[in-house]
């Protein structure tokens, strides 16, 4: 543990001000924080006093500080080094954090319906059709991400990258994250597309891309917006009578073999 003091800035040592964010992000103290680590009780509050943390101490805050799901597996594994109210204050923050974003709700409750036995690749797949029929059928998009156009085919590139990176793992979601009506869809999608595997879904989301126009976000990616979406599966639903979300798997099991043919 470094003894010196913060005297110039190094931009590879986390900051007192990145601590303190762990600390209010994850609603934990600094002596809780440190049992949390396996450190010595007093390690933090040293830290936040100007004492420099050793390159590895520093990795592991900085690690903590940008990735909420390594810290959520730090807590559970190591829970009892805290008191129970420490441990539910601080499970709760860190969960909030990891759901922030209405994509990650989304992901999340699909990898809970599947208990967690499904790959990041259809994880999107349900995800990008649960869009498209949230678009189609109640005219409300489930999360703000338009489709991009990726090497890897891989739509909502951040949200995959991520979860190849943590793993596919089971996280609390409450009650009032999704509505009942975004919640119908997705049941409904995810049982339509579950028959299919991954080849099959690939060709027909390649038919569908082909099909629709591709344009440029703010940040010069090809994309294929909301809209446009919107306006292809409104064209899918009817055509194939497609009025309720319990009529989805209408779609696949009838357009696949189209396909095939």
């Amino acid at each position: 543990m470094g003894e010196t003091r913060y005297h110039k800035k190094d931009n590879s040592i986390i900051t007192v001000d990145e601590i303190k964010s762990i600390l209010s992000d994850y609603r934990i103290g600094k002596k809780p924080l440190a049992k949390l680590l396996g450190w010595g009780e007093t390690t933090i509050i040293r830290y936040i006093e100007g004492d420099v943390p050793t390159n590895a101490y520093s990795d592991k805050l900085k690690a903590i500080l940008n990735d909420p799901n390594y810290y959520y597996e730090i807590l559970l594994e190591n829970k009892d080094n805290l008191t129970g109210v420490a441990f539910k204050k601080s499970k709760k923050a860190v969960l909030s954090k990891l759901m922030e974003s209405k994509i990650s709700v989304a992901a999340q409750y699909i990898i809970n319906k599947a208990n967690a036995e499904i790959s990041s690749g259809r994880v999107q797949s349900i995800l990008y059709y649960s869009q498209a029929f949230c678009l189609a059928l109640n005219n409300r998009e489930l999360f703000d991400e338009d489709y991009q156009i990726t090497y890897n085919n891989m739509p909502y590139l951040k949200l995959y990258d991520n979860m190849k990176n943590r793993g596919i793992t089971i996280l609390e979601l409450s009650e009032d994250s999704l509505t009942k009506a975004e919640k119908e869809i997705m049941d409904n999608v995810y049982e339509a597309f579950d028959w299919y595997g991954p080849r099959a879904l690939r060709t027909l989301a390649n038919y569908e891309k082909n099909a629709m126009r591709v344009s440029r976000d703010k940040d010069n990616s090809k994309v294929i917006a909301k809209d446009v979406i919107r306006s292809y599966f409104k064209e899918i639903c009817n055509l194939y009578q497609i009025e309720h979300p319990a009529e989805i798997r209408e779609y696949p099991d009838r357009k696949l073999p189209e396909l095939k043919n």
